[in-house]
């Protein structure tokens, strides 16, 4: 059964790249992509994903405004950030808000793909 994932980012084509990354794997489904962490919420109570890729620096809810929502919304889902935002900076701040995983944008897809797979097996970085 594969990974059911949510992407979310205000980035269309960060989205779009992390879409096709996740699809040329046959382990991974994107079930739902959210451009702010509004739609992020509402997308996690009604897909149900395994892991969240989530911004933090998005319109009208921000990424850490949305990590408890999602957690009540679809409290089994984990929620990995993928930030703009140095890892000194708000990784710390993410974690403790509930956020299973914490990476900084510009790494390699290949790093994001085996954190996912990680996180989604219950082990954390």
């Amino acid at each position: 059964m594969p990974v059911r994932v949510l992407l979310a980012d205000d980035t269309p084509d960060l989205r779009f790249l992390m879409r096709a990354t996740l699809e040329s794997y046959e382990d991974f489904e994107v079930v739902g992509e959210a451009g702010d962490g509004a739609e992020a919420v509402r997308l996690a109570h009604d897909c149900r994903p395994d892991v969240i890729l989530l911004d933090i620096a998005m319109p009208t809810m921000d990424g850490l405004e949305a990590i408890p929502e999602i957690m009540r919304e679809s409290p089994g889902s984990r929620i990995v950030v993928l930030s703009g935002f140095e890892r000194e900076r708000m990784a710390e701040q993410a974690l403790e808000t509930g956020a299973s995983a914490y990476l900084e944008k510009g790494v390699r897809p290949q790093e994001v793909v085996t954190l996912l797979r990680s996180v989604a097996s219950g082990c954390c970085d």
